[in-house]
């Protein structure tokens, strides 16, 4: 019997000690990354600092905390530059859900653009988490994230050194699944994010006149794409970034990632819902290659209550009138109307083998993707003296 006890008791310690060195080699890693992240964005021109990073100290949380942390954006061409203050920033990943990577950030954010922008971001709530590939822990070729989640309610965007209340949001939330390793057949990223009861701040919807109360009732955006992930893929983001102020030189490092893409069976689709007054507005699309590398797939639009919601517009600007009249006429060949959803838009678009066609009839020709032309871009002319 005391033979069992003691084998028991040096068990517990040994596990004890494994789990303490995991536990420290986690908050290790932590900090490690982190500090790699600083040094990574430093290469595309925004420095960040802080004021001290440490370490937590309970076994069970893996916590890495940095105290006063200020992202010192590029210059733009006018010379501003700008900084994001977060006051505090918590990294952790807990024993209880050891893949889940939690990133606590502060319930008000500073923003300051120039001399011109002075702002503050306040939240109720804010929690952001991402799904860690365990592969990762101890490989770190291995992209470490599978996806993860956004919730922030109460959100506030505030001038004037946080005293006047710009817009806010009452909820957002986001969802994301990431496969790194996505061959042809897989979906290798899928987003949605969504946004609920937008509202401009009172005093500005009635200094400018704005329509519907200022409010957007409903925003959602949904991403999915699918087919192989290209190699180099973080280095080839760095890169792009690195040449934010040359287009061409961007499209050429684009355009040969698409068309690899294109040629393993990649595809994607994209959404947007939207109710703003009277009018809910839906949108999709979606688009695929033919054998011959050419674009193909289709794309929809549906809209309710169009009559309500042009004549709000245009009793808050009398001068649009002529512009909504001429908006809807060209609309009439989609628009039906019913006593439930009032003036319902309705649009269908195909293309795909040189042809456009909406609601099944032709409307335009399909120009061919020459990929050779948009992956050698002639180069920017040179500004006029």
């Amino acid at each position: 019997m005391r033979a069992i006890v003691k084998f028991l008791l040096s068990l517990i310690m040994v596990l004890a000690l494994v789990w303490l060195g995991l536990w420290w080699y986690a908050q290790g890693r932590l900090q490690a990354g982190f500090e790699g992240w600083a040094e990574q964005q430093a290469t595309n021109g925004i420095k960040i600092s802080y004021s001290s990073i440490q370490r937590g100290t309970s076994p069970l949380q893996a916590l890495v905390t940095i105290q006063n942390m200020v992202m010192t954006l590029p210059p733009a061409a006018n010379g501003d530059t700008g900084t994001i203050t977060l006051p505090s920033l918590a990294l952790r990943i807990d024993a209880a859900t050891p893949t889940v990577f939690h990133t606590d950030l502060p319930n008000k954010i500073l923003v300051q653009i120039g001399s011109n922008i002075d702002a503050a971001i306040n939240t109720g709530s804010i929690a952001v988490s991402e799904n860690l590939d365990p592969n990762a822990m101890f490989n770190k070729a291995v992209y470490p994230f599978r996806g993860g989640d956004l919730s922030a309610t109460d959100v506030d965007i505030l001038a004037s050194q946080g005293s006047l209340l710009v817009l806010h949001i009452d909820n957002i939330a986001g969802h994301s699944d990431i496969n790194a390793s996505a061959g042809p057949s897989d979906t290798a990223m899928a987003s949605t994010t969504s946004f609920d009861g937008i509202a401009l701040s009172p005093i500005l919807t009635r200094i400018a006149s704005i329509p519907f109360d200022g409010k957007i009732g409903h925003l959602a955006l949904s991403l999915t794409l699918s087919g192989p992930v290209p190699d180099g893929l973080q280095p080839l983001i760095a890169q792009i970034r690195a040449d934010a102020h040359d287009p061409v030189a961007q499209q050429k490092l684009i355009m040969p990632v698409i068309h690899k893409w294109a040629a393993q069976g990649g595809n994607g689709s994209a959404s947007l819902a939207l109710t703003i007054g009277p009018t809910a507005a839906n949108a999709d699309g979606n688009i695929k290659f033919d054998a011959n590398l050419q674009p193909e797939g289709t794309a929809n639009v549906t809209a309710t209550h169009l009559d309500q919601f042009f004549a709000t517009i245009t009793n808050a600007y009398p001068q649009l009138q002529a512009d909504a009249a001429q908006i809807q006429a060209q609309l009439t060949p989609y628009l039906t109307t019913t006593t439930q959803d009032g003036q319902t838009l309705t649009v269908h678009t195909a293309y795909g083998n040189g042809t456009v066609t909406i609601n099944g009839q032709k409307a335009a020709d399909l120009p061919p993707v020459n990929w050779t032309t948009l992956e050698n871009p002639p180069p920017t002319p040179a500004p006029t003296q």
